[in-house]
């Protein structure tokens, strides 16, 4: 049998995307050693933080997706934590609500949930 495990990404800091994914987003930690930190969700999951030196880390083309019951409580509690977004909460034609912002380390992430409720 062939299964996915869990998406494996190089970072600058481990304690910085520490803090960004687990204190600000809410993701639990799974796995904590030295240089490698595991986090994931309720779904099952899993992305692997490895620390590595600077040219080893970013990827142009990939995105995280992390799925949340209320894209707008969430953009309003990180908007208040102090997270910048790359553009507001919207509707997709695909059906559901996204947004769009970035990790410490520049990754491209997307809050994405049920759309908004007629009217909104």
């Amino acid at each position: 049998m062939t299964s996915y495990s869990h998406l494996f990404v190089h970072v600058r800091d481990l304690a910085r995307t520490r803090a960004f994914y687990v204190d600000v987003l809410g993701l639990e930690v799974l796995m904590d050693h030295p240089g490698y930190l595991r986090v994931g969700g309720s779904t099952g999951f899993h992305i692997g933080f490895e620390q590595r030196d600077e040219s080893e880390v970013g990827a142009v083309g990939i995105e995280l997706v992390v799925a949340v019951d209320d894209v707008d409580a969430e953009y309003d509690r990180l908007t208040r934590a102090g997270v910048r977004f790359d553009s507001a909460p919207a509707d997709q034609e695909w059906g559901a609500r996204h947004v769009w912002l970035r990790d410490p380390d520049g990754y491209r992430l997307s809050l994405s949930g049920p759309p908004a409720p007629s009217g909104e």
